[in-house]
């Protein structure tokens, strides 16, 4: 008896998909996770959206039962934050530019 409520709460927790790691394509409207699935930009959480722009690869946290999304890494994107610095070659030369404001 025992071992049968174990593997019903083991099935219920492997099935239940209480939080999840997942990619997904940022597109109008929302963040295409698969071939069928668009997930509206209504659920879509965090203030990363922010900085999103159509074709960018996001990394999202679902959380239990699927109502909010929150983007926590745009893959493959590089800031600009305070600080850094910023190499940029013009006609063979290089110049180096500290970063001190960033401006939204």
């Amino acid at each position: 008896m025992i071992n049968e409520i174990k593997a019903i709460v083991q099935n219920y927790l492997n099935n239940a998909k209480l939080c999840n790691v997942m990619t997904g394509v940022v597109e109008n409207g929302g963040i295409r996770i698969s071939e069928k699935i668009v997930i509206p930009i209504e659920l879509i959480k965090g203030n990363l959206m922010d900085y999103t722009s159509t074709g960018d690869k996001v990394r999202l946290i679902r959380n239990h039962g699927g109502k909010e999304f929150y983007i926590i890494e745009i893959i493959d994107k590089n800031f600009l934050i305070k600080g850094s610095t910023v190499t940029l070659s013009r006609e063979g030369n290089l110049y180096e530019y500290k970063v001190e404001d960033v401006v939204k």
